[in-house]
């Protein structure tokens, strides 16, 4: 069973109309990219990330909804 994100809730991101900021689940692997999802907190994204295992990772940053673009390496809020 997944962790539900409810991405739509996270804080729009003011430099990337239509995105999100959030804490994103993704393989960071060249080929099969996978973005599992993007949550409001590091803990959630890393209980997720753990729960996949195999390669998978959390990383700030900006995600467009109803999309797998991502963009991270952001700097994550205080």
């Amino acid at each position: 069973m997944s962790i539900r994100s409810l991405a739509k809730n996270l804080p729009a991101d003011p430099d990337n109309k239509g995105c999100v900021l959030g804490w994103a689940v993704l393989k960071d692997a060249l080929e099969p990219w996978h973005l599992v999802d993007v949550y409001a907190s590091k803990a959630i994204a890393g209980a997720e990330a753990a729960r996949l295992n195999n390669g998978y990772i959390v990383e700030y940053g900006s995600h467009r909804l109803g999309t797998d673009e991502f963009i991270g390496g952001l700097t994550p809020p205080k």
